[in-house]
């Protein structure tokens, strides 16, 4: 299929429209107009096959799905609402016309539920392999992006849903064995938390936020860094995926839950003045969220406080004495 013909089946697929598009997809270039009061926020993520997914694993159509969802992600840690977005594919010759179509349906399927258009990208040929980058554009309230940098002595550390299950269903994935429903979910259609990240921009609390990508060590540490500060975490209150326990036994949990990765669960601190408040915005949308621990003092790094002992935490995670 050459660029042009892919675009006229891309424009046949079900896309939003918002009024602020004046031209979206088919043309040199996107123009849109900016909303007033509002802060831009985008970002870009590329995932090579063969490095970030393999057909093996996931269908086109969860590669779509992902490839959007890695970047509303981003988007929602930073307390913003993903408005457009744009794909720039290279494709090699071994994957069909309608293998490429399904890929698009999978972020459409993803951008109808978020509410983000596609307004543009590009297509080219690939010589091995099939690589996939996607920008994401968002929309704050202006002065409101919820940083890193905003942890401070004191505050509630929490964390949405449960950790672990997408690097459960990847396991199980590779290894040819019967998948858990639930884990071949999370990993390869995760559930996005916009409305609850929206939610908390929204408020006058002061609250950092960071998206579960690398694993929960992993983002504890760019908080940490970004804020100066020394997080201790609390290994008995880190919400498990349902059954990690009981299938990989209790080590091999947390270090799912620490390293895994791909979780796209937020992760924040937040005042504990403002932590019962925090709950109820998330009860209310339908959201869990946990606390996992205390940012602690001034300083720089992460800790894990396992009963009555306390053990440094790498970025990549720690092993059980």
């Amino acid at each position: 299929m050459d660029e042009f013909g892919l675009i006229n089946k891309i424009q046949k697929l079900e896309n939003i429209s918002h009024s602020s598009t004046k031209v979206g997809i088919g043309d040199d270039a996107a123009v849109f107009t900016p909303t007033s009061g509002k802060d831009i926020v985008t970002c870009v993520d590329t995932l090579t096959e063969g490095v970030h997914f393999t057909r093996e694993t996931m269908e086109p159509s969860d590669i779509g799905y992902k490839a959007l969802a890695v970047n509303i992600s981003d988007i929602a840690a930073m307390g913003a609402v993903p408005v457009y977005y744009l794909v720039t594919i290279a494709v090699p010759k071994d994957w069909t016309d309608d293998e490429i179509l399904e890929l698009y349906e999978g972020m459409q399927q993803l951008a109808r539920n978020e509410n983000v258009q596609l307004i543009g990208g590009d297509s080219v040929t690939s010589k091995e392999g099939l690589y996939l980058s996607v920008t994401v554009i968002g929309e704050v309230e202006s002065g409101k992006a919820r940083l890193r940098s905003h942890a401070e002595v004191g505050d509630v550390v929490f964390v949405t849903g449960d950790l672990g299950g997408s690097a459960a269903g990847l396991h199980q994935l590779l290894a040819g064995k019967p998948v858990d429903e639930h884990w071949k979910i999370a990993h390869q259609k995760p559930r996005m938390h916009t409305a609850f990240a929206y939610e908390i921009s929204r408020s006058p609390w002061r609250v950092a936020l960071n998206d579960i990508s690398d694993g929960l060590a992993s983002e504890s540490w760019e908080i940490a860094e970004s804020s100066h500060v020394e997080i201790e975490l609390l290994e008995e209150y880190i919400p498990l995926s349902d059954g990690l326990h009981e299938h990989f036994g209790y080590q091999k949990a947390i270090e799912m839950a620490l390293t895994g990765g791909e979780d796209f669960q937020l992760l924040g601190t937040v005042a504990r003045d403002n932590w019962q408040q925090l709950q109820t915005i998330a009860k209310h949308l339908g959201e869990r969220v946990t606390m996992i621990g205390t940012v602690m003092r001034k300083g720089k790094g992460v800790v894990m406080r396992s009963q009555d002992q306390i053990t440094p935490l790498s970025r990549g995670g720690y092993k059980h004495g």
